[in-house]
């Protein structure tokens, strides 16, 4: 989650654009009942003074005056940041209001010299609002493609270096997302689900993945993987194309014996195959990760299936 701070003072530099305002004291009321008796550059200097003091709402209050009375001042762009800027590092958390304003700076000025500042503020907004890995990640996905666009439209941007940090963050969370929802569905006995689905976050996140754990339970998913029932209605669908007969209850006594012997036998070799499969991943598991919980665990599954997974001494 993102850390609040104060408006840092050499931002306010560079959002005024020159306008010279020095840090000072506000006044005990806001001069907003008057704004048209002020100037552009008036307004600006008085609203930057009470967001300095941390008096948020009010120097949004007096900068909103410029949008809505004097749109085309030149310092209507530094007033459309430090609105948005009063949200975003505000006392309370107004992040959804932070990112309409950002996007709004940038519909009214696409191609202003602080654009990289508004996108880097949007993908943190979204970066701000992501949960945890066993929630919806929408935010997550939100924030990964605000950091690609940066990256994209100002690559020689001072915020790059971060954008590009929190670009691996929000992949690692997605991938991590994808991973716990496998584990769960292993754990409620959806193992043919929870396999695709392990086996979608290893192709999918090839540098993030948690891999101990999404070989641990692939070989779960597939030790434990009730393929009878999985295979029984296109075995049924082949068998019945094959002899000439789809309804299987007329079947007569030889076919229904052939079925069943043709049937056992099927079940058993794709057994074995995906037995051998969930092997695999145990085996990988101790040998890249011998000295991890996990894989321990997988050695006692591999000695529970016949087959150890630690090679001794004198084998290496």
């Amino acid at each position: 989650m993102i850390r609040r701070s104060k408006l840092p003072l050499a931002l306010c530099a560079l959002l005024i654009l020159g306008a010279g305002v020095a840090c000072k004291k506000p006044k005990d009321k806001p001069k907003g009942a008057e704004p048209l008796s002020q100037t552009a550059a008036q307004i600006l200097d008085e609203g930057l003074i009470y967001m300095q003091n941390g008096r948020w709402d009010e120097g949004r209050k007096i900068l909103r005056v410029i949008e809505e009375r004097l749109p085309s001042a030149k310092e209507f762009p530094a007033s459309k940041l430090l609105v948005a800027d009063s949200f975003f590092f505000g006392s309370t958390t107004t992040y959804p209001e932070a990112l309409v304003e950002y996007k709004s700076f940038l519909n009214y000025f696409p191609r202003h010299e602080r654009k990289d500042y508004a996108l880097y503020r949007i993908a943190l907004c979204h970066y701000a609002a992501i949960t945890n890995a066993e929630r919806d990640q929408a935010e997550t996905r939100l924030a990964l493609a605000a950091f690609q666009q940066l990256l994209k439209e100002a690559p020689g941007s001072v915020y790059a270096v971060d954008a590009k940090a929190k670009i691996n963050q929000c992949w690692r969370r997605m991938a991590e997302s994808e991973l716990s929802i496998g584990i769960f569905m292993v754990k409620n006995y959806q193992f043919t689900a929870a396999v695709n689905r392990i086996k979608g976050v290893l192709e999918t996140f090839p540098e993030y993945a948690d891999r101990e754990r999404a070989y641990y339970y692939l070989g779960e998913g597939l030790r434990q993987r009730p393929l009878a029932r999985e295979l029984f209605r296109q075995f049924s669908k082949d068998f019945g194309a094959k002899i000439g007969q789809e309804d299987m209850t007329k079947y007569t006594k030889p076919q229904q014996v052939q079925f069943d012997k043709e049937f056992a036998a099927y079940v058993k070799e794709e057994d074995t195959k995906v037995k051998e499969e969930s092997r695999g991943y145990y085996q990988k598991l101790v040998e890249s990760y011998p000295g991890s919980e996990w894989a321990a665990r997988a050695n006692d599954r591999l000695i529970e299936m016949g087959k150890a997974g630690r090679k001794e001494e004198l084998d290496s």
